[in-house]
């Protein structure tokens, strides 16, 4: 997985699935990033909840990477046809 295919990905979702600011998934998505550029303080509960999931930044990216992969690729089959 390459970190620009994720920024793509997440791009798209933005701009053609609904509701994608209320999706617990790409909120999910958005703190994993922050984890792994190490933008949340030590005290933040999403940090807190994020260790407690998952074992690394890198684990929790390729987790959620695949469930976008799933959402994002059905809207690129629709959007073709």
């Amino acid at each position: 997985m390459k970190y620009l295919d994720f920024l793509w990905a997440l791009d798209m979702m933005y701009r053609y699935y609904p509701k994608y600011h209320s999706n617990e998934l790409l909120l999910l998505a958005d703190d994993i990033l922050k984890w792994f550029n190490n933008e949340l303080p030590e005290d933040s509960s999403a940090l807190i909840y994020l260790k407690s999931c998952y074992n690394s930044p890198y684990d929790a990216l390729m987790a959620v990477w695949k469930e976008i992969l799933l959402i994002s690729d059905t809207f690129l089959l629709f959007r073709r046809n």
